[in-house]
């Protein structure tokens, strides 16, 4: 997602006007019979339509990020929202959220920085710790993207300032000044099995960290579609699977193999891709920024949108499949919705 104040309203605007689903040839028609969940402020306790980031952990319960409601956990029954008049969580609109090794919750917010919602926490004053620019050395207060290391590490994507890590005691950013890093907007991270940091950003490319040295990919030295990378996972056998704005999908073997899926090559129905989620069947389910949710099992595509499904809205940001295979989506404008 774009990170800076100047971007989203572009953005947002880009995405619209590109978001009518073009199939391609191979696009299949979606089975009438699937069930769908449809969450929203009218009829569940989520307290804003625009779900951005949705994590589920082992036993169940879905964090769900939203624009402008704050954090808020489901259980499957009950609600529970935390925000800036009920909570000591410092900000309502949460772009980032990661689970740590101890179970506590790190949250980061658009505007004030880094939350951890503890865990063990026994009274409610002492859930939060908050850091940002002010009280810490967190280098900036847009978070747009965290994960943990095998290590325990947190790695901070931020809106200005690079990448930081953080090891529960001293934080280390990396920015353009003090390293190789491209870009200062770092929209996605990903961490593969040999530890290797996979930092994708806002017109800089993709580029890859080992600890010491730093290489970077983009449209003028490698087959990326486009330098603005929105989001990243990584597949069974390693692949890197990159959602680029406007340049569809690049799959990439991370040494000289790329795969490219685009609305004119395949059948991705928009270009934009905000998140990207695979399946125990090595299914990927991909969010788009105005085509709907698409299902690509490396052969075939099914595509879901508004007008041929019960998809609420075609802009999907985030996706999440549970322990029964259920898909989590968080759709701007359109809530939750559970896909079974």
């Amino acid at each position: 997602m774009a990170v800076k104040p100047k971007y989203i309203a572009t953005t947002l605007l880009l995405n619209i006007l590109i978001g009518i689903s073009v199939f391609g040839q191979d696009a299949e028609t979606p089975n009438k019979s699937d069930n769908w969940e449809i969450y929203q402020k009218s009829n569940s306790g989520l307290p804003d339509n625009n779900a951005i980031k949705i994590i589920l952990e082992p036993t169940g319960e879905k964090w769900i990020g939203t624009e402008k409601g704050g954090l808020v956990k489901y259980d499957g029954t009950d609600w529970k929202v935390y925000n800036t008049n009920n909570s000591q969580i410092p900000h309502n609109s949460i772009y980032a959220i990661t689970i740590d090794q101890d179970n506590n919750k790190w949250v980061g917010t658009y505007g004030n920085g880094l939350a951890m919602l503890n865990s063990s926490a026994s009274e409610e004053e002492n859930e939060w710790t908050n850091f940002n620019s002010t009280n810490s050395l967190l280098p900036h207060n847009w978070i747009l993207s965290a994960v943990t290391d095998l290590e325990g590490n947190l790695w901070i994507g931020t809106g200005d300032q690079g990448i930081t890590k953080f090891n529960g005691t001293e934080f280390m950013s990396f920015n353009t000044l003090n390293s190789n890093i491209p870009n200062d907007v770092v929209n996605a991270i990903a961490i593969d099995k040999d530890g290797n940091k996979w930092i994708g950003t806002e017109e800089g490319g993709l580029c890859r960290f080992d600890g010491q040295y730093w290489a970077t990919y983009n449209m003028e030295n490698s087959r990326l579609p486009s330098n603005w990378i929105l989001t990243m996972t990584i597949d069974k056998d390693n692949f890197l699977w990159i959602g680029t704005l406007d340049g569809g999908i690049a799959k990439f073997d991370m040494d000289t193999t790329w795969n490219i899926y685009n609305m004119y090559n395949s059948g991705l129905p928009n270009n934009s891709i905000y998140t990207i989620a695979i399946d125990s069947e090595d299914q990927k389910w991909i969010g788009t920024g105005g085509g709907g949710l698409a299902k690509f099992n490396g052969h075939d595509w099914l595509v879901y949108d508004a007008e041929n499904s019960d998809l609420p809205k075609d802009f999907v940001y985030s996706v999440s499949i549970d322990a029964g295979n259920n898909k989590w989506l968080g759709v701007w404008k359109g809530g939750v919705v559970k896909l079974k």
